[in-house]
């Protein structure tokens, strides 16, 4: 058993990139440093092997090795983990192995091939999950991704699931974080979409799942504190905005790993299908976050 509770689920949590060397193998021992510059930040916690995580991209024996990793230099810091996955085997072995380690909670997204698969197939796959384990299960929406919304009728069949206790709202679109926090109050709702952390937090919700804070942590932790402290809520989202403009105009994974080891974390780097910015996108993107006074 984990020892938290859904209850503890809330706040900055860093959707965190993998570390994968320039050849490709996964960089365990650079793990404490990452999480060091997250932990230094302030963030409460991170996921592991989600979307800027490249989890889709890492064999079921990958991604139980890096959270294993996580989950030892975590020193504070909670840690949930993406256990989703196409096969059910494979979500059921991820997700029995996260609750072995220690994890906070899972993060699962739906299976994403069969993308016309009705509701009822799809709480079949979250209710089995489920039973695998007794770990908080965030469910993860990113329709943009996956082509699977999380609708109303899969959390209506989901209602009587008790460790289904939130989604992560990734869609992008703000009225359906507002709907789903007026809907499902029962519900955490994590904001998946970094440019409607405040607006969503202010409504409601219970935190951020953020990839832009895997390079530039403190933003989302200011935004969180100024929310909390009632105060200096616009600029502090709209100092996170200028990053978020800035970064997603390159390769936002690999922008992200070049901006790390800009900061002296370590040198990382992606896996196909994604790529890194080459060096005259790279050095166009520390410009212009030097201009902006994000970098040295």
């Amino acid at each position: 058993m984990s020892g938290h509770t859904p209850t503890t689920l809330a706040g900055v949590y860093t959707a965190l990139v993998s570390p994968i060397s320039p050849s490709g193998a996964l960089s365990l021992r650079d793990m404490p440093a990452l999480l060091g510059f997250q932990r230094n930040a302030g963030v409460d916690g991170v996921v592991i092997a989600g979307t800027n995580g490249e989890g889709v991209s890492l064999s079921v024996t990958e991604r139980k090795r890096i959270l294993e990793a996580a989950i030892e230099h975590a020193d504070g810091l909670s840690v949930m983990a993406a256990t989703g996955a196409c096969a059910l085997s494979d979500a059921l072995a991820l997700t029995r192995h996260a609750a072995r380690c220690g994890a906070a909670a899972t993060l699962v997204l739906p299976p994403f091939y069969f993308r016309g698969a009705p509701p009822e197939g799809l709480a079949a796959y979250f209710e089995a999950v489920a039973d695998a384990s007794d770990l908080p299960i965030l469910l993860y929406s990113i329709p943009q991704f996956t082509g699977v919304p999380i609708c109303d009728r899969l959390l209506g069949l989901l209602r009587g699931t008790p460790t289904v206790v939130g989604v992560k709202e990734s869609s992008g679109d703000l009225e359906t974080g507002r709907r789903l926090l007026a809907d499902h109050p029962d519900l955490r709702l994590f904001v998946g979409s970094d440019l409607l952390f405040s607006k969503l937090m202010l409504m409601g919700a219970a935190g951020v799942i953020s990839g832009i804070a895997n390079a530039f942590p403190e933003l989302l932790v200011a935004v969180a504190r100024a929310v909390a402290g009632g105060s200096g809520v616009g600029e502090a989202q709209r100092r996170l905005d200028e990053a978020i403009e800035i970064i997603t105009a390159y390769p936002i994974v690999g922008a992200a790993k070049a901006i790390i080891e800009a900061r002296g974390v370590a040198r990382f780097s992606v896996r196909p299908p994604l790529v890194m910015p080459d060096a005259a996108q790279v050095a166009e993107m520390m410009a212009r976050l030097k201009e902006r006074g994000f970098l040295q």
